[in-house]
């Protein structure tokens, strides 16, 4: 989906008025029981942590 970007027209569509709207997930769908998750990225190793004061910490 792309909204409009701020101070556009209303209907202006074009490609440099437009942007990505972000998707949304909740930490706990991605975490589940587990404190941590490994994402894989572009040949990359990613390692995703909740902490135990409950923030999350993103690795390589």
């Amino acid at each position: 989906m792309q909204l409009p970007a701020k101070g556009t027209g209303q209907g202006d569509t074009s490609a440099s008025t437009t942007r990505e709207v972000a998707h949304e997930v909740n930490s706990k769908e991605l975490l589940g029981n587990s404190d941590q998750l490994v994402i894989h990225h572009e040949q990359r190793r990613y390692v995703l942590r909740r902490t135990k004061s409950g923030k999350l910490i993103l690795t390589a």
